[in-house]
């Protein structure tokens, strides 16, 4: 029996017991295919179906969202779900993980687009998505070609809590439209207004609440499609008839017919793609957005590669999920789709729940296919106000919330003043806590809220690399040492790269140095900079009439030999084996 548990607002599933008939080995990897018996094998498919299907309750509300925060009609996201979380799924995505329509793409692309007629409708513009969206999953295939994927190891996690903070701040925000009126002129009033946040707080609430109800019914359903049903249900049995209305995905942006297949853009007529030469630096924008999608969509995916790795730990190959990627969003892109990525919330449910191969993230795509194509008069009947709830609700769970008690107690002078923040002996901020982080915690946060979540990423980048740099530059340190036979010892502790390299070269007596220096480094020379500063030592010594050797310490050890201490010289500068088994640089 599969007992799966959903008890999180955000859809997520308590992790399954792990099954009787298919236990993981020793390491915690989980079985393959070919080592399961018959019975693992009914029970691993169980699982993985039953959780594809829950990813796609979850993950159809969702869709329809992005699309409304990307200032696209609803088909445009769900068609971009299936074709995208199919495609990663069956070709080459990381198993386990989820992909489809993903919220920092939608804000992306709906900064680029101007305000629609009314929600629901496409924003002025909207033709420049797509061949920014192809030219993007190009990109991505390029940075496969060209191993790019290798930069993300450089993100820090302070980055990583920005990123997932202006993600949250940004899909809260975008809600705000639902209550102004079709125009944005103004806000919605009166009764509609007042059922508007009706609806919207059941919505909240239903998410908050009913999966902690220690009840089986609690568990029959995602939280978010019950509180879309719920919201259906009060629209059409008490607003409605009482007189009044609020709007539904199909009053606002009807789904037809016509728009249950994918059609190719330049074949759509709800695009002119002549408007395309009118617009202003269009080919600018197109570029422009391509790589900002390109960026977003690569570092959102292989981080959540990374995160389902741990739990799965089966092995992750970035090539594959970056070609699978970059392949989806060009057909997602010719299809009218607004492309896609990875989704960590959905992903990390998947895999706590027991989901380890690619059956779930297929099932999932195939469902929402199979609704779009056949349930699509159903999707009509949403309130926009209950996709309004679930967002707000997902915005919630996406943002970071324990970084904003550690960038206030980065606020205050001390870990005194910090340990005094406490309400009935519950202490309220962390005490230890790194001041440098929080700054690029509230940095990438405000920067991704009112700018852009890639430039805001690279800012945090490259923050954390100047503060890397800066210490590394303040412990690097000389030590010196005279030698028995009269020649002079030099230790360089530290790395030399270009933030020590400047003034490395004045680090050493060249006047009143014996005939015979030596130099012994703790570790190669870093970049460009750094053997240029150690041409430039040799060539002063060289110009004074005297010799430098230079060595690299454990550079030649022997075979396996364990590497001596990089330690003091002592007080008689004897250098020892410590000197002898280094290597000797020869490339300066």
């Amino acid at each position: 029996m599969v007992d799966v548990r959903i008890d999180q607002p955000s859809g997520r599933v308590n992790p399954a017991p792990a099954s009787a008939d298919a236990p993981p080995r020793a390491d915690g990897v989980p079985p393959l295919w070919s080592e399961m018996g018959t019975r693992e094998r009914v029970a691993h498919l169980k699982t993985e179906v039953l959780l594809g299907i829950i990813v796609f309750l979850t993950q159809l509300p969702e869709s329809v969202a992005f699309a409304l925060l990307a200032k696209l009609t609803p088909p445009v996201g769900l068609h971009s779900a299936w074709i995208i979380g199919l495609l990663t799924s069956l070709f080459g995505g990381r198993p386990g993980m989820i992909s489809g329509a993903a919220g920092a793409r939608a804000t992306i692309i709906g900064a680029f687009l101007g305000t629609p007629a009314r929600p629901g409708l496409n924003g002025d513009g909207a033709e420049i998505v797509f061949p920014a969206v192809i030219i993007s999953g190009g990109l991505m295939l390029g940075v496969y070609a060209f191993g790019l994927y290798r930069f993300t190891k450089i993100i820090p996690e302070s980055v990583m809590v920005g990123f997932l903070n202006g993600i949250g701040i940004l899909i809260a925000l975008s809600q705000v439209f639902s209550f102004r009126e079709d125009d944005g002129s103004a806000w919605r009033s009166g009764a509609e207004l007042g059922y508007m946040l009706l609806i919207c707080g059941a919505a909240v609430l239903i998410m908050e609440l009913v999966p902690k109800i220690p009840c089986a019914l609690s568990n029959l359903m995602p939280s978010s499609l019950l509180a879309l049903i719920v919201g259906a249900i009060f629209e059409f049995a008490l607003v409605r008839p009482l007189g009044s209305f609020t709007n539904t995905i199909g009053d606002v942006a009807q789904i037809t017919a016509e728009q249950r297949f994918p059609v190719p853009f330049f074949l759509d007529a709800q695009y002119d793609l002549s408007k395309l030469p009118a617009l202003p630096n269009v080919a600018e924008r197109i570029f422009t957005l391509s790589v900002l999608l390109c960026a977003v969509g690569t570092i959102e995916t292989l981080l959540t590669a990374e995160v389902v790795t741990e739990h799965v730990k089966t092995p992750n190959n970035p090539k594959r999920i970056m070609i699978a990627l970059g392949g989806a969003n060009i057909v997602a892109g010719v299809l009218g789709g607004m492309g896609g990525d990875s989704t960590i919330g959905l992903s990390k449910m998947n895999v706590l729940s027991g989901g380890t191969s690619r059956i779930s993230g297929t099932v999932a795509a195939v469902g929402i296919l199979a609704c779009i194509m056949g349930a699509y008069p159903l999707l009509n009947y949403i309130p926009i106000a209950a996709l309004t709830g679930v967002m707000f609700v997902l915005a919630a769970h996406t943002f970071a919330w324990p970084s904003v008690a550690y960038v206030l107690a980065a606020l205050l002078p001390d870990e005194r003043a910090r340990a005094r923040v406490r309400v009935r002996g519950v202490q309220l901020l962390p005490t230890k806590v790194d001041r440098f982080d929080a700054l690029i915690m509230a940095a990438v946060t405000v920067i991704s809220a009112v700018s852009n979540i890639v430039y805001a990423t690279a800012t945090g980048v490259v923050l954390a690399s100047l503060r890397f740099t800066w210490i590394s530059a303040h412990d690097f340190k000389i030590e010196r040492a005279m030698k028995a036979d009269g020649s002079k010892l030099y230790k360089a502790h530290g790395e030399l790269f270009f933030g020590t390299a400047n003034y490395f070269h004045l680090e050493f007596d060249y006047t009143h140095d014996p005939s015979k220096v030596h130099l012994l480094l703790e570790f190669e020379p870093q970049d460009y900079s750094a053997t240029h500063a150690l041409r430039k030592v040799r060539a002063n010594y060289e110009k004074a009439g005297k010799s430098i050797e230079i060595r690299v310490h454990g550079a030649a050890r022997a075979g396996g030999d364990e590497l001596p201490p990089f330690g003091s010289a002592g007080p008689s500068g004897h250098l020892g084996d410590e000197w002898h088994r280094a290597g000797p640089l020869t490339a300066i």
